[in-house]
């Protein structure tokens, strides 16, 4: 399945598990404000305006009682030995505000001096945190889980929604050609789990593969008919080219003409076989049996050793190791013919050396060179330079056909080039 249509249900897990995140991260900063911030917050503002309350009263009647409530406790010690103070609460300076462990459990004391008196004010915060929990806690708790469980709900609708269009195109990734020979197979089994949206995606995928397949059908006629109609009149041209050479009278002049003539057809004749087999992309599916570099390239060379002599190219092999490649033999020599012959086209007088590596093939010349420019347009179709013209005969085509069958079986290709020194052009296929 394409990585990024699988990452499709996985962003979607991934926004699911950002907002819980995120939304758990706001209860808790909540909980925490309301349990510790505001909690101890409005404890000790309670002390301190209960002790303020009760200097007031004090000053008006020193018999003023201490204040006893449910949740808080009231001392005052008017001498140094702090009589009547609980023992855990002497240690505590005036001024002191702070949270003590007692029998009864958690409390907040405050400590005021006034009128050289000591008040000790003690406040149950334990009932407090309870009060919290039931009132603050508990709901943000219960809110919490709603807010997931409708986030999950969420969160499996879109899967749900998303689903039918994620088996939609791993079905198209996944589709054989070679064992359906149609562009689309039956997509019904899709429309049972498919929604509103992709039914209409799986209608427009069908009409696509019938216009699809109708033009397929065309170029498969048009590859057939072409094969017999170009091989035809090339088959005759040969033919009476021999007829011409076998001429005795012929003047040296014309017999340099039908030798040029002859070499025209024959390159012609090897690009429509090319071509023709390019087109039926059948032929060019890998092969499961490894086919030897070496000898493929040994032919190869043997067959153009003509061509390199008439240009004075002297071609050289170098066989560094013994290459096995799996692929089609008719593929590595048109790979091969193409890359070789091309070097011969744009090298006079100079060499042309194919050296076979460990995973490579290598063919490099002493021709013409190209620029940067150049390079950069070097493997489109019909593409040929000002200086290119002027020392080639070929199509423009050699180079573009070999980087189809680079890419088509995903192998790697690189180029280096120098105007004036040459080029190298290597293929990896591993």
């Amino acid at each position: 399945m394409n990585i990024q249509r699988t990452r499709l249900v996985t962003k979607i897990g991934r926004v699911y598990a950002l907002q819980v995140a995120l939304i758990s991260l706001a209860v808790a900063a909540g909980i925490y404000v309301t349990n510790t911030i505001v909690q101890d917050f409005l404890i000790e503002e309670a002390l301190q305006n209960e002790a303020d309350h009760f200097w007031q009263l004090y000053s008006e009647d020193p018999a003023q009682p201490l204040p006893n409530t449910n949740n808080m406790r009231g001392y005052l010690s008017r001498d140094e030995a702090k009589s009547g103070v609980p023992s855990e609460l002497k240690a505590f300076p005036p001024g002191y505000m702070g949270a003590i462990e007692t029998t009864a459990g958690g409390s907040m004391v405050l400590v005021s001096r006034q009128f050289d008196a000591d008040l000790y004010l003690v406040f149950a915060s334990e009932n407090v945190s309870q009060l919290a929990f039931f009132f603050g806690i508990l709901p943000l708790s219960i809110a919490l889980v709603l807010i997931y469980g409708l986030s999950f709900l969420t969160y499996r609708l879109s899967h749900r929604a998303v689903s039918p269009i994620v088996k939609l195109a791993d079905y198209l990734e996944e589709f054989q050609f070679e064992e359906n020979r149609q562009p689309t197979g039956d997509l019904n089994n899709l429309r049972s789990i498919a929604n509103a949206e992709v039914d209409v995606m799986v209608d427009a995928i069908e009409s696509f593969a019938e216009r699809l397949n109708a033009y397929v059908e065309r170029e498969r006629v048009f590859t057939r008919d072409a094969s017999h109609e170009l091989r035809t009149p090339i088959a005759v041209f040969k033919g009476s080219l021999d007829l011409l050479q076998r001429n005795n009278e012929r003047s040296t002049e014309d017999l340099r003409a039908l030798s040029r003539m002859r070499r025209t057809v024959e390159n012609m004749e090897g690009l429509v076989e090319t071509l023709l087999l390019l087109a039926r992309e059948e032929d060019l599916s890998e092969s499961k049996n490894s086919v030897s570099i070496n000898d493929l390239v040994s032919s190869s060379i043997d067959q153009l050793v003509p061509m390199a002599n008439k240009r004075g190219v002297k071609l050289v092999l170098i066989e560094r190791t013994v290459l096995w490649v799996q692929a089609s033999s008719q593929v590595i020599q048109i790979l091969i013919s193409n890359l070789v012959r091309n070097a011969i086209n744009y090298t006079r007088e100079g060499s042309v050396e194919v050296e076979i590596g460990n995973d490579h093939i290598t063919v490099t010349d002493t021709g013409i060179g190209m620029s940067s420019d150049e390079l950069r347009h070097a493997f489109e179709p019909f593409y040929r330079s000002e200086r290119g013209r002027a020392s080639s005969e070929g199509h423009g085509l050699g180079l573009s056909i070999v980087r189809r069958l680079v890419y088509q079986f995903s192998w790697q290709i690189s180029v280096q080039s120098n105007v004036g020194e040459g080029t190298s052009i290597s293929v990896k296929f591993r």
